[in-house]
């Protein structure tokens, strides 16, 4: 048996404005997808997806349809037909990471195992294709670079995105650390040597990136006037955080992660309940406080100002009714374990 892990992830700053070539800041955090790959005497392939409650068993010939019917989707961006694929044969989007790859690679008995602990909205799909990816290929005897890993993570975000994701989640659970991520230059990794009191509170609802992502792009398309200049003080603010993450200066951290939450909420992707999550942190003491990944729904960042008023802000939110953890980040990235 293979065992893979990659961790969730946070977007810090930058999250849809990197779609559009804009900086995001991105860390590993300390929640992990396993996958594991076994050998079988059949010539299937078992796969069971637990998080999600997903249990098939395909010949070669099932699975290599599968493929074709999502590729030809993908390649004519009919992204919603893939999403009902996936609602009503229960078939996601790892399923078709894993085809590609033995498409490429050969096909043979085997079954293949997922589990997460990654809340929603924390990259637990990145971190699923990035595992799931680097265990299939370990067991094929491959030996792919942390590069090779990313792309094929980056092709399952395809499809769990609607067509046009960033690349900063998957790169992010594969490279591990922090990242700092553009488009049109990739990643590059950061030194960042301090702990930051983060609390990472859930909202209740899930994530609705491959909702949000596509909005965001129409609401590109019909109103530039308004989207664009809110994209640009969104990677203004995004520069000013590196700066503030590299000189320590938690107090500007926290006021600028404020100043995403307001400038970004006016693409009207937030939600009452993280309005609602916000609001309590920054009246309890919080430095700051701004949803991450892809909002209408999913989790929020509270930054506090040292670790009692961490323990604090949770025991408040505990009253309320969130859910909420200290989140340890920066950690190492996708890996074999076994």
């Amino acid at each position: 048996m293979i065992t893979a892990s990659a961790p969730g992830k946070i977007i810090l700053f930058g999250e849809h404005a990197v779609v559009y070539d804009k900086i995001g800041i991105a860390c590993a955090v300390n929640k992990k997808f396993l996958a594991k790959v076994s050998p079988i005497k059949e010539n299937l392939l078992i796969f069971v997806a637990k998080d999600l409650g997903v249990e098939h068993s395909l010949t070669q010939k099932q699975l290599f349809a599968f493929w074709e019917k999502v590729d030809d989707l993908k390649n004519n961006k009919k992204f919603e037909e893939i999403r009902e694929i996936w609602q009503k044969d229960r078939l996601p989007p790892s399923l078709f990471v894993i085809a590609s790859i033995l498409k490429k690679y050969g096909f043979s008995g085997m079954k293949i195992e997922g589990e997460s602990e990654i809340p929603k909205n924390l990259g637990s799909s990145s971190a699923a294709f990035a595992a799931t990816s680097l265990a299939l290929l370990t067991f094929l005897e491959q030996s792919p670079s942390k590069q090779e890993v990313s792309d094929w993570a980056y092709l399952g975000d395809v499809l769990a995105h609607g067509g046009t994701p960033s690349g900063i989640d998957n790169s992010v659970v594969t490279y591990g650390g922090y990242i700092k991520y553009k488009k049109s230059e990739g990643i590059q990794q950061l030194s960042i040597d301090f702990k930051i009191p983060l609390l990472i509170v859930n909202s209740g609802k899930k994530a609705e990136t491959g909702k949000t992502v596509p909005y965001i792009r129409e609401q590109l398309k019909k109103n530039p006037d308004l989207v664009n200049p809110i994209l640009n003080s969104l990677n203004k603010i995004s520069e000013q955080a590196l700066m503030a993450l590299q000189s320590h200066d938690l107090q500007e951290i926290g006021r600028l992660m404020t100043k995403y939450y307001t400038t970004l909420k006016k693409l009207d992707i937030s939600t009452p309940e993280l309005d609602n999550i916000i609001k309590i942190a920054l009246e309890n003491k919080a430095l700051g406080a701004k949803p991450t990944g892809g909002w209408g729904g999913g989790c929020c960042l509270i930054l506090a100002k040292n670790q009692q008023e961490l323990v604090n802000l949770k025991n408040k939110f505990k009253e309320v009714g969130f859910d909420s953890f200290q989140a340890e980040i920066g950690i190492e990235g996708v890996k074999i374990i076994n």
